[in-house]
């Protein structure tokens, strides 16, 4: 299995994630306050794999540490690349960050 996290900047940190993780960031985050406004999943292979998604929907995404900004366009498409950081497809993440 995968090692994996979900670290929100307010300091929660939870091991070995789901979908449901996700989506309770998701909703989480919406209700902080601007200040602590921001979350991250990594996935860990070979290399520590992240996203992280602050309020105001901007991502920063680190693959084989290179670092990439990316603005969403809404929450669903937050949670749809974090599913896919899930399930390792980091070749269709980037493809979408395009």
């Amino acid at each position: 299995m995968t090692e994996n996290y979900i670290q929100y900047v307010s300091g929660y940190q939870k091991d070995n994630i789901d979908e449901r993780d996700i989506l309770k960031a998701i909703s989480d985050i919406q209700l902080m306050d601007d200040e602590h406004g921001a979350f991250w999943i990594s996935v860990i292979t070979n290399d520590e794999n992240v996203i992280e998604v602050n309020k105001d929907l901007s991502l920063s995404f680190i693959f084989e540490e290179q670092e990439t900004k990316y603005q969403a366009i809404d929450w669903k498409e937050v949670e749809e690349l974090y599913k896919l950081l899930l399930l390792e497809r980091f070749d269709e993440i980037t493809s979408r960050l395009k």
